[in-house]
């Protein structure tokens, strides 16, 4: 009964324990998934390079392996469905940059700016 009346005397500053670490752990997450679309940015762009148009699968099967080896250990425990739509998204937004520079699209393909 000691445990429960320590609850209850203390519930409003246990209440702000669990927020403020909940807080924190947003705040960790957060800043993993930046870091993991700063990744993703890079390895689409290497893949697209590599493996050219028209093979979706394998630069997509290419970029997950290589996010896992070289992620943060917390992003290990990133749910595969979820790591394919941040990929999508990450293509999505490198296919943007990719348009507006021309260094860029040259590297990825040779003589593709000129």
């Amino acid at each position: 009964m000691e445990f429960l009346d320590f609850i209850l005397q203390n519930w409003d500053s246990i209440l702000g324990a669990l927020a403020i670490i909940i807080v924190a752990v947003l705040a960790v997450v957060r800043q993993e998934k930046a870091v993991i679309f700063k990744m993703l940015y890079s390895l689409v762009t290497e893949a697209e390079k590599q493996y050219g148009s028209g093979t979706g699968e394998l630069k997509l099967s290419s970029v997950i392996a290589q996010i896992y080896e070289k992620a943060p250990a917390a992003a290990k425990v990133i749910p595969v469905s979820t790591l394919q739509k941040w990929v999508e998204d990450a293509l999505t937004a490198a296919k943007e940059k990719w348009a507006k520079n021309a260094n860029v699209a040259t590297y990825i393909t040779p003589g593709s700016a000129e």
